[in-house]
């Protein structure tokens, strides 16, 4: 295959994430299959886009990793959204018995969002902590392994074990999205979490004949959490948690709120549908199923609506 992405540029990206000489030619064989499979009739776009989202990851860290933080209240619930520079939306619960974290960004971001957390709440390692994990993807479990306990379904507990196993994980199964799922993998340094920390929520198995179905119940920080798995639309094992008493709802990226982003954050979140061709949903009408499966759980109550990406919304 004669590779279009251009070397001098690889060579740039290299430096920037200390890769080695092993680590450099394995990213160049993967941007030019990117380009192979999404990009032969506008390869321009696909070389600036695999650029311009390297430079974005790479400045968001450290000293460039500056987050949005917003507090909102729900009752005696503080809730935090924490929205850095790139990548998901964490959420910080705090409640009259303690903390819950809900995803927690890329793992390159790992340390740079651990110093945020305990800069808002220094007691928040004073006990058990606790994260939940909306699914599979990079940008919402890089720091699993900073956590006590860390609350999954099955299905991604199985998405995990593949990985370790050698086996191909749910996102890349598809042969066209693994070379822009590894070059992600590279730049932000992730591996497979150790998962000795992994409390399952399952207690019935998830039926896939329908966009939504309830999978257990989750108590944590005296709430309550119904727990849905969606039917693979965004990825496999998408889950969104309701408390049904107060009102309150995580979503992941089964709802995102992209008419909330800031000229940055729409360009961000721009770059991974373009190397992932066109679309980071698995099975984009499945998608639309659960979407329209999760507004319709929300008819005849008002619904404070936490998303994996963009502000909070109430419906």
């Amino acid at each position: 295959m004669n590779n279009l992405f251009p070397a001098d540029k690889a060579d740039k990206i290299a430096n920037v994430f200390s890769f080695t000489e092993e680590e450099k030619s394995r990213f160049f064989n993967n941007a030019g299959k990117i380009i192979e499979y999404h990009g032969r009739d506008d390869p321009d776009r696909i070389i600036s886009a695999i650029c311009g989202y390297a430079d974005h990851i790479a400045e968001s860290r450290g000293a460039g990793y500056i987050p949005r933080i917003y507090e909102h209240t729900l009752g005696e619930i503080e809730i935090t959204r924490i929205e850095p520079p790139c990548g998901s939306n964490t959420y910080i619960l705090k409640t009259p018995d303690g903390f819950l974290m809900i995803d927690s960004g890329f793992p390159c971001y790992a340390e740079d969002l651990k110093k945020t957390v305990l800069s808002l709440y220094p007691e928040f390692c004073d006990k058990k902590t606790e994260l939940l994990i909306t699914h599979i993807d990079m940008d919402h479990m890089g720091a699993m392994d900073l956590f006590d306990c860390v609350y999954l379904n099955a299905a991604s507990m199985d998405n995990f074990i593949r990985e370790k196993n050698g086996v191909p994980n749910y996102r890349i199964k598809k042969e066209d999205r693994a070379p822009f799922y590894d070059i992600v993998v590279m730049m932000t340094g992730y591996k497979t979490p150790s998962l000795a920390n992994v409390r399952l929520l399952d207690s019935v198995r998830p039926d896939h004949s329908i966009p939504l179905s309830r999978i257990g119940e989750l108590n944590a920080a005296g709430l309550t959490f119904s727990v849905y798995e969606g039917f693979g639309g965004h990825v496999e094992g998408s889950m969104i948690f309701l408390e049904k008493e107060r009102g309150l709802m995580f979503t992941g990226d089964i709802l995102i709120n992209p008419d909330s982003f800031t000229p940055e954050q729409l360009i961000s979140n721009r770059y991974p549908a373009i190397l992932a061709g066109g679309s980071v949903n698995e099975d984009s009408k499945k998608a639309a199923a659960e979407r329209y499966a999760a507004y319709d759980m929300m008819q005849g109550k008002r619904w404070m609506v936490c998303p994996g990406h963009g502000a909070v919304f109430q419906l």
